[in-house]
């Protein structure tokens, strides 16, 4: 069984005639010829962001962050804090005694579902269905179909480009929860929610505005039922299956992701249900820092193995291009 893990790199770079930036090593230099740095594409404004980059200074972030509630003052230690995902643990800690926090919180949840969605729709405009994730997946369907293995992708990216591109070359749909880990090929696990995921709450409320909801969320409770209209976390059911079914994986693949999610390392490493066992791995990054620190950071970097190891720095586009050439399916074989 494979089990592929995406992660915000993998959107990031997901749109190869559409690279990412790169910082040039001259614009850096403090002496010499002054360097004149071009302008930004004007796509780069809706990019899908990193993780350290969900509270940047884009032109148009900036009012989302009032739209529904203000957390301005939060601004800066989540853009100077080492891990944006650490910070808002230690926010959703200090909610459970500080209302206040608590309000931010979910207006924080609300910025976010809003800035991805808007992300994603203009970054469609963009790539009209030509990406990264669909080359990949139309890739990895011969070996799946040649050896009928399970594929299992876990991702913790809350945006739907996944989805659209299993629609695109498997046709699967995703109108029900059920959908996700109903075919017998691909499951698909969003451990961090989605952008058309909500929770009911209770009371049943009609409010006039976003805003209102985050104000007076101390007031509302989480019910256990869930819709596909709004962000929530990742359904009970589904967390079941992939813990069922973790015992199984004997390959995995990492595809921008940084492998510091400690719940699901741990979920990973559990000893009845998680890895039986050594697997082999590929880590795809955008640098080859990033590559050993994820295999670092997966606990594998020190491990004596017989298995394949493979790692690159060269990001998701570095991986669809090298596809003609037969890397991903050496290491699939």
């Amino acid at each position: 069984m494979l089990l592929v893990i995406f992660g915000a790199g993998a959107s990031y770079d997901s749109v190869h005639h559409l690279p990412p930036p790169r910082p040039s090593a001259a614009g850096q230099q403090n002496f010499g010829t002054p360097v004149v740095v071009a302008a930004p594409e004007p796509y780069e404004q809706h990019r899908p962001p990193l993780a350290n980059q969900l509270f940047d200074n884009r032109n148009w972030f900036i009012p989302l962050m009032t739209e529904f509630g203000d957390f301005r003052s939060l601004v800066p230690s989540l853009r100077t804090s080492d891990s944006v995902e650490g910070r808002l643990s230690e926010i959703q800690k200090e909610a459970e005694t500080l209302e206040v926090r608590h309000c931010q919180l979910a207006s924080i949840c609300y910025y976010l579902q809003t800035l991805i969605l808007t992300c994603e729709q203009h970054w469609n405009r963009e790539h009209r269905g030509i990406t990264n994730h669909a080359s990949f997946f139309e890739t990895l369907e011969l070996w799946r179909h040649s050896t009928n293995e399970e594929v299992w992708v876990v991702t913790f990216n809350y945006d739907t480009m996944i989805e659209q591109a299993m629609n695109q070359v498997f046709g699967m749909s995703f109108d029900k929860f059920t959908d996700y880990i109903l075919d017998h090929r691909y499951k698909l696990i969003k451990l961090h929610g989605s952008v058309d995921w909500g929770h009911e709450v209770n009371p049943i409320i009609r409010p006039r505005t976003a805003g209102e909801v985050a104000r007076n969320i101390a007031k509302f409770q989480l019910s256990a039922e869930y819709q596909k209209v709004g962000r929530s976390a990742c359904p009970p059911q589904h967390l079941e299956a992939l813990g069922n079914a973790l015992d199984r994986v004997t390959k995995i693949m990492t595809i921008g992701w940084r492998a510091t999610e400690r719940h699901f390392i741990g979920m990973l490493r559990k000893p009845l249900t998680g890895l039986q066992g050594d697997v082999d791995l590929m880590v795809i990054s955008g640098s080859d820092k990033g590559a050993s620190e994820t295999l670092t950071n997966l606990g594998f970097e020190t491990q004596k193995s017989e298995r394949k190891r493979a790692l690159r720095g060269d990001g998701f586009s570095g991986l669809v291009t090298q596809v003609g050439r037969g890397y991903l399916q050496q290491f699939l074989r």
